[in-house]
């Protein structure tokens, strides 16, 4: 296996820092409005799911579906969270 000049990793790693830089910014930006936006539409889909589901047109009403749809917006926030966690530890 051939060996890597110093000055090559070296170069490397600073190039990566400065191209993540801008990446990690926007992220860490960005991370409120994501949060509100997900718990948004994790309260009121589950709400107007339920509402819906109780209503005289809850027979064919996707109840499932809308819920789901719901639970998987609002954990798009964990995702959201660990991917700044990785970029940031470095």
């Amino acid at each position: 296996m051939a060996q890597i000049h110093p000055a090559l990793g070296a170069s490397a790693r600073m190039t990566w820092r400065v191209v993540s830089f801008p990446l990690i910014a926007g992220l860490l930006l960005l991370k409120p409005v994501v949060d509100a936006v997900c718990a948004c539409v994790l309260v009121f889909g589950l709400v107007a799911a339920v509402g819906f589901a109780l209503s005289a047109g809850g027979a064919c009403f996707p109840f499932l579906q809308i819920a789901g749809r719901s639970l998987g917006s609002g954990l798009f926030a964990a995702p959201y969270q660990r991917a700044l966690m990785v970029l940031v530890s470095d």
